[in-house]
């Protein structure tokens, strides 16, 4: 204990001892930090918010066509892509060409990168995007323009999607009512050169159930189309992604999802027959539903395996890209599969349906096309109304909570906290710099020292006595010497 008094008294004396030199260098240190902070070009940081907002209601959700991503996955994963997205190169470059600023380079995209920070505000879905620079106004005027512009960008791209679709319906509503006007005047000449006006009952019957079959299948071979169109722009995206495109042949021909195909067109084809015996709440019904569902979920998971072994994950939007396709996929191998039970429950009437009459094996020929190009119509009609209603009230899913304002005082430099830092360094270099001049300094100042040199015991110790002087400034002994 006494040792350790003793040291810890003998670091207090050399403390004491180089206190002038402890303090040089903390002043020294505190003013270099000062000067040097106040001599850097202030940095301001301009902040702006967005939230992620769930702008479609489920009935239009269910419109869209092409699946929107929010639809797609969670919130957190649609932030995500976000992110990503807002510190993209080709939405910086839509940001300056926006400000009306030259062209820009490489050099430019990384300066504007290193500065800008997008972030999600956690438990939230709202985006934080922080801007730093020199210029307190470009600051601001950048944040808000990157806002406005990544808003416009997602809600154009949606929209782009919604504008496919619609032009697609278009051209096929033209098509059809072009065919729809050619049955129709092929049924009316048929009519007034044979006289014939309507089939027998019995053929009716027939004619009304095979044209159910033609009806459902119509409807199924246009979900297809629309569903092909889906994947070929989800194929489109992940190209521009990561250059990987999903081959659907590769999928169609796998042997498990084969299997499963067949197997879904066999329950489709028993579900049919079913419905036409029993109520929709009818438990073979049920059954069938359920076991229809079954077969979805495992194919599901087969495309997902498929497309695992070709395709790899390069950032959050192709993930997301990437679960859509395997949604779309599935989706496709149902359809393909309720065609196939469509047509083999038409096939089977077709025994029948070649035994009517030759005339009214005509007429009903005539009479089911008019029918069917008026449904297909009529349907084209009402999926274009859809699309474009929906098109009109996409406003996309974000919004500003905040818009950026020109700061005031800049984040950067921080000078108390520089000084601050300053002081303790300089603290510890006086500190570190007494030790070592203590450590350099040979002298012998205590007994210690003598023992530690000379290697011989001290017997004792002469003070050194200044001698004081006398107000007239002769000492003592001098008077003494005079007498």
């Amino acid at each position: 204990m006494d040792m350790e008094e003793m040291d810890l008294l003998e670091l207090w004396n050399i403390l004491m001892k180089r206190k002038v030199q402890i303090i040089i260098c903390f002043i020294l240190a505190v003013a270099a930090a000062g000067l040097i902070s106040m001599s850097m070009e202030p940095v301001y940081q301009a902040t702006a918010t967005l939230m992620l907002k769930n702008e479609k209601s489920s009935s239009l959700a269910a419109l869209d066509p092409l699946g929107s991503l929010t639809g797609a996955s969670s919130a957190n994963v649609m932030l995500q892509n976000y992110i990503y997205m807002l510190t993209s190169r080709s939405v910086l470059t839509d940001v300056f060409e926006t400000m009306g600023l030259e062209s820009v380079t490489d050099e430019d995209i990384r300066t504007i990168k290193n500065g800008l920070t997008v972030q999600q505000v956690t438990g939230t879905e709202i985006l934080e995007i922080k801007y730093e620079s020199r210029d307190r106004e470009f600051a601001a005027d950048f944040v808000n323009t990157l806002s406005n512009v990544f808003i416009d960008t997602t809600r154009d791209d949606n929209r782009s999607d919604l504008r496919t679709a619609r032009e697609y319906l278009a051209e096929q509503i033209e098509i059809v009512a072009a065919q729809l006007k050619e049955a129709e005047e092929k049924l009316r000449v048929f009519r007034e050169t044979e006289r014939v006006i309507q089939p027998m009952q019995d053929s009716s019957l027939m004619v009304q159930r095979y044209m159910q079959w033609d009806n459902e299948l119509a409807q199924t071979q246009i979900a297809k189309i629309e569903v092909e169109q889906r994947l070929a722009q989800i194929q489109d995206k992940l190209l521009a992604q990561d250059e990987i495109i999903i081959s659907s042949t590769t999928i169609q021909n796998n042997p498990l999802v084969q299997t499963y195909q067949q197997r879904l067109a066999d329950l489709e084809i028993a579900l049919s027959g079913a419905r036409e015996l029993y109520t929709e709440r009818h438990p073979e019904v049920l059954s069938l539903q359920a076991e229809i569902q079954e077969v979805r979920s495992r194919l599901a998971n087969e495309v997902e395996r498929v497309i695992a072994t070709e395709t790899q994950t390069i950032n959050p939007i192709h993930s997301q890209l990437y679960s859509q396709l395997i949604s779309t996929q599935v989706e496709l191998v149902a359809l393909n599969a309720r065609e196939q039970a469509i047509l083999a429950q038409r096939d089977a009437l077709e025994y029948d349906y070649i035994n009517i009459p030759e005339k009214e094996l005509e007429l009903v020929r005539l009479m089911r096309e008019v029918n069917v190009h008026e449904d297909i119509y009529l349907m084209l009609m009402t999926r274009y109304e859809e699309i474009r209603i929906n098109e009109q009230m996409h406003s996309g899913n974000l919004q500003i909570v905040d818009p950026a304002v020109v700061p005031k005082n800049p984040i950067k430099p921080r000078v108390k906290l520089n000084i601050a830092i300053g002081g303790v360094l300089g603290l510890f270099v006086g500190v570190g710099l007494a030790f070592l001049l203590e450590f350099v300094d040979n002298t012998i100042k205590t007994k210690e020292d003598v023992e530690r040199v000379l290697e011989l015991p001290v017997i004792g110790q002469i003070p050194e006595f200044e001698p004081k002087e006398r107000k007239n400034g002769r000492s003592r002994f001098n008077q003494i010497v005079r007498m």
